[in-house]
């Protein structure tokens, strides 16, 4: 007895990574995470696409589609990277206009022509010349990544990266100025009229460690090492952990008494601070230069307060040094040396 019909393949586990896949003569097509129903979906198109094609395998590239591969993406960057959650509402947003621009076009037919229509749709937008080479260069990493599933062919990916970046002062892209510090006086005027105390202690530790806001809410007493005379706090995560980069921030004597009563309260690995939302830091601040008469001032601008007064006094290697600017292939070569340096600023200024 002969068959004249293909039974249709299974939905299954990987179990090495927890993703659902489905195997057509041969070849594996992931579909996402296991049992969620975005695989289910996935499974179901590759499926009805296997039954109109006459229950062949899928012989050209040019059958899948933009949206298929933002979906599968998507399940890529579900189970297999640990974006931050801003980045991932950021791709999201990105692959958003990118479907519903070219959504039902194959991926073989996309090309630079495509890649600078959506460039344009930004620019028109209004977005700054950096945030728009931004946008273009997740749309042209998302290529690459179907590059290496292959599912996109290698000449499309390839020539997606030939797109060059929008140049300063060549495009009609907004510039947006650099982040300036903000002066101490004005600092210190507005912190009279912050409402809650906390957070007048977390801009005065803020400005001693030159931070970023983020260490402000990430900080737990269990990354700081407190056993020298100057701590050595460590963020469990930061902006630049998935390069590769080490942070470690020095504490001096002036940002330890103030840390000093929180580290009391709270638990080795509850937050020092209350992880409120971010916005909620800015707000204040920003209501606060309101009732002071003051210029409003950004928690990012504190950061680059810090820096001013420890190149002024120290110079450039030492500034390097406190904001942790360094390439990530010699991080752990220098790491040490780049710390003393960051240790000897924390105990003179902070």
């Amino acid at each position: 007895m002969t068959h004249t019909r293909k039974q249709l393949p299974k939905y299954c586990l990987h179990k090495s990574t927890g993703r659902a896949y489905v195997r057509i003569d041969g070849k594996m097509y992931y579909l996402g995470k296991h049992g969620s129903q975005a695989s289910r979906r996935e499974y179901d198109r590759i499926i009805g696409e296997f039954i109109a094609n006459g229950r062949q395998s899928f012989q050209s590239q040019d059958g899948i589609l933009i949206e298929q591969l933002i979906c599968r993406f998507l399940d890529y960057m579900e189970v297999e990277r640990n974006y931050h959650p801003k980045t991932n509402d950021r791709i999201t947003a990105v692959l958003r206009l990118l479907n519903e621009l070219y959504g039902k076009t194959p991926v073989s037919q996309f090309g630079p022509a495509a890649l600078k229509a959506i460039r344009r749709r930004y620019l028109d937008s209004g977005l700054c010349r950096r945030t728009i080479n931004g946008y273009i260069w997740i749309i042209v990493r998302v290529f690459s990544w179907g590059c290496e599933e292959e599912i996109v062919p290698a000449e499309v990916a390839g020539a997606l990266r030939m797109v060059s970046a929008l140049k300063a002062g060549q495009t009609a892209a907004i510039e947006y100025d650099d982040i300036e510090p903000v002066d101490d006086d004005i600092v210190e005027k507005t912190l009279p009229h912050i409402k809650y105390p906390l957070i007048q202690d977390m801009v005065r530790v803020q400005r001693l460690i030159c931070g970023r806001p983020q260490d402000m809410f990430n900080m737990r007493p269990c990354d700081i090492d407190r056993s020298q005379e100057i701590w050595k706090y460590m963020p469990y995560t930061h902006k630049t952990q998935h390069r590769g980069k080490v942070r470690m921030l020095p504490i001096g004597p002036k940002a330890q008494e103030i840390l000093q009563k929180y580290l009391d309260k709270c638990g080795d690995e509850d937050f020092v601070f209350p992880q409120l939302y971010p916005q909620w830091y800015y707000c204040h601040i920003a209501s606060a230069c309101d009732r002071a008469g003051v210029p409003r001032w950004t928690p990012n601008q504190l950061r680059h307060t810090g820096a001013t007064e420890v190149r002024e006094k120290y110079g450039l290697e030492y500034t390097q040094s406190v904001l942790g600017h360094s390439s990530a292939k010699i991080t752990e070569i220098y790491a040490k040396a780049s710390y003393e340096k960051a240790e000897k600023v924390a105990r003179e200024i902070g």
